[in-house]
This record gives C-alpha cells, sequence and structure tokens, in this order.
C-alpha cells in the first residue's frame, strides 16, 4: 500500500470516536500501556480490516453475532501495530524484551504496588485538578454569555465532563507510564505481569 494511502486511512482512524473504559465488556480493560486518544471505536469492518492490513490499528474489541458491545481499536500513528498471524487471525506477540524472565519476589511486587499506589495518587491529583479548573472556569463564563458564544461554552463543558468520567483510564496510562520510564526503580520490569 502507498504511503499516500497509509497516510490517509491514518487520518480516517484518527477522526473516529474515542473508546473509554466503559465500552469495554465482559471484564476487558483498555491497555494500560495505550494513550487513551488512541482508543477508539469503530463501526465500519471494512476500514477496520483496512487499519489492521495496513498496521495502523490491533483490535481490542470484536462484536461476535448478535453481541451489542462495541467494536474497539488501538491506533499506531507510527504504521508499527502488531502483526496478525495468518493461521489463526490472532494477534503474533514478540516478547518484550525488558520482560523478566524469572517471576518476582514478595517484595519485589510490594515495592512495585506501593509505587504504582503512590503514583496513582499524584497522578490522579494533577489530572483531575486541571480537568476541575477547566469545568469551574467553563460553568462561571456560561452565565455571562448568549447566543453562538454560550453554546459554543456548553459544548467545551460537555467535552470537559467527558474528560472527567475517562480519566481513571488515562491515571493508570500515564502511572505505568511513569514507571515505566523510571530507569532506577527495578521492579518496574515486573508492570508487565499485571493485569492492566
Amino acid at each position: 500500500m502507498a504511503q499516500s494511502d497509509r497516510r490517509r486511512l491514518l487520518s480516517r482512524a484518527m477522526e473516529l470516536p474515542q473508546a473509554h473504559e466503559s465500552d469495554f465488556f465482559g471484564g476487558r480493560r483498555p491497555p494500560a500501556d495505550a494513550d487513551p486518544s488512541l482508543l477508539k471505536r469503530i463501526d465500519d469492518t471494512t476500514l477496520r480490516t483496512k487499519l489492521v492490513e495496513a498496521h495502523i490499528a490491533e483490535g481490542l474489541q470484536s462484536p461476535k453475532g448478535p453481541q451489542k458491545i462495541a467494536s474497539i481499536v488501538r491506533i499506531y500513528p507510527q504504521f508499527d501495530a502488531p502483526a496478525r498471524s495468518s493461521t489463526n487471525g490472532r494477534v503474533k506477540r514478540s516478547p518484550a524484551p525488558s520482560a523478566p524472565r524469572g517471576l518476582p519476589t514478595v517484595d519485589e511486587m510490594e515495592r512495585l504496588l506501593t509505587r504504582i499506589r503512590e503514583v496513582e495518587r499524584e497522578v490522579s491529583h494533577e489530572l483531575a485538578s486541571q480537568v476541575d479548573e477547566n469545568v469551574e472556569r467553563l460553568k462561571h463564563s456560561i452565565a455571562s454569555l448568549s447566543g453562538d458564544e454560550l453554546e459554543v461554552a456548553y459544548h467545551e463543558l460537555g467535552e470537559a465532563l467527558a474528560r472527567k468520567r475517562a480519566l481513571a483510564s488515562q491515571v493508570r496510562f500515564e502511572t505505568f507510564r511513569r514507571i515505566e520510564r523510571d530507569a532506577e526503580f527495578s521492579p518496574r520490569v515486573y508492570l508487565r505481569l499485571l493485569a492492566h
């Protein structure tokens, strides 16, 4: 496929509606290492197939038969989505280079879980503060607006409230990202063993 065609496909993929944690079904959760803005709902099965074949997307959830669940893909803007196996249709993954060979000790897991809770509190406070400030600013501005400006402010307020509802997955993503980047914290290699 020509690079220009792949870029057009990527552009279409980025315009898809964002998937939220509530869209995941049956105990599934968004991958902790995924940027929430790259998780998309997709109803067009033909487009979904093209995105997967072009290594632009990875299928995370797909309705089977009459199921009323959202079809969700993860977008890879660098065209490096995992390849699908030609034999059984499942995603073929190579083992992560930083994955540990052995299992962690109890002490290492306790250190990791303690660190996750600490960073989650910190990230949650940061992100919630930003969203709350934006919501409050918009609520105050609505009182003095009218006409088109009022409509725009209501739209922005709706988006801000949607971001507030989606904070949980963003907090988890940012928490894992920060811990994975802390080269001095050796138990970070065991993050891959945790269910996201």
